[in-house]
């Protein structure tokens, strides 16, 4: 399946990512006045606009410039949009850094859905479609290039999977009951993710090159500058892929999770909907499958965005980072264990292997 400019700009991460295509080279005068005028004209969809100081002046005598979304959008459309993988990979690793599902939508996001800025970025979501670069945001899984990345002090589990997801599904309904009677009614934030249990066996791409996705593209990531690398042997066998909101719609209605109390106010803030709330039940998808590969562009076009399921309610693809498959077996290591940093010398943080 291709890249679908349309299922991009339908999505917030998608737009997100076609903002951040355009924004991408600060050195260009005419992206310097775009994101001069993306920046005034977030403010009034920003909830906390922070504070303008002035140097060497009297502050309030400041008037903030007022920069509509037309006005935005007409200088977004001076710039050509760049395609080049570095440019691609940069945007790409910005958006999905940049999402947050327990808190109402960052104002970049917002001005990104309105319509003068959605216009503007149709052009941009043909370009990406196009590139070259691109077409591996719809490949399914690689198994025979995988590895898993652990930051800090974090090791991969020893508990056999079908514990672990025995032990999640059990969680989940205590904590769906605790949000049901102890917080009925209370606005209280909670667990926003809808990905399979966090402690199974997760790993992403190795590209050639380059180390693993995992180490660039993380949501709401902690800014970490080392990892752990790990190659890995992943099990053989059907591997679910979620290649945009169709499929994880499929998922949610073929093992339906009811997830109302708990996302209730999380998604809500998030998303503006109200109503039921659905995820799918891993514990019971993964007796049909070996893992759930979410491609790029399943990502894109899916994650943070409300996937409606008609009686059902609706659901939210929240907490999986691009390229990502959990695993319901387990994994073997295939190579040593590599440490990786972050070239602290480079403006793109790129990752570079250090030791084996």
């Amino acid at each position: 399946m291709s890249l679908d400019p349309a299922a991009l700009l339908a999505a917030p991460r998608g737009r997100r990512l076609c903002l951040e295509v355009l924004l991408a080279d600060g050195h260009r005068s005419e992206v310097q006045r775009a994101a001069w005028a993306v920046s005034w004209a977030t403010r009034p969809f920003t909830d906390n606009r922070g504070s303008v100081i002035a140097i060497g002046g009297d502050a309030s005598s400041l008037v903030e410039p007022e920069v509509s979304p037309a006005e935005a959008a007409a200088a977004l459309r001076c710039v050509h949009p760049r395609t080049e993988t570095a440019v691609l990979d940069c945007a790409l690793a910005v958006a999905v850094d940049l999402a947050t599902y327990w808190q109402p939508p960052p104002g970049e996001d917002v001005l990104a859905a309105t319509d003068e800025v959605l216009a503007a970025l149709g052009p941009v979501a043909e370009a990406v479609a196009r590139a070259a670069a691109t077409r591996w945001w719809s490949e399914p899984v690689e198994p025979a290039a995988q590895a898993q990345v652990f930051w800090e002090s974090e090791r991969a589990p020893k508990e056999p999977s079908p514990a672990r997801l025995a032990r999640w599904r059990r969680a989940m309904d205590a904590e769906e009951k605790q949000f049901a009677t102890e917080y009925a009614g209370r606005d209280v934030s909670g667990v926003w993710w809808s990905t399979p249990p966090e402690d199974l066996p997760r790993s992403t791409r190795v590209r050639e090159g380059g180390g693993p996705l995992g180490l660039t593209l993380v949501e709401d990531s902690f800014g970490w500058e080392t990892g752990r690398v790990q190659p890995v042997r992943v099990p053989e066998g059907e591997v679910i892929e979620i290649d945009g909101p169709d499929a994880w719609a499929r998922l949610c209605r073929r093992h339906p999770l009811v997830v109302t109390a708990s996302r209730r106010y999380v998604w809500g803030m998030t998303t503006g909907r109200e109503g039921a709330w659905v995820q799918p039940d891993w514990a019971a998808i993964a007796t049909e499958a070996v893992g759930v590969h979410l491609t790029v562009a399943g990502y894109l076009t899916t994650a943070g965005r409300v996937v409606d399921l008609g009686d059902l309610g609706a659901s939210v693809l929240a907490g999986w980072g691009a390229d990502e498959t959990f695993w319901f077996d387990a994994v073997e290591a295939s190579g040593p264990e590599e440490t990786w940093e972050v070239d602290l010398g480079g403006s793109d943080r790129r990752w570079r292997r250090t030791s084996d």
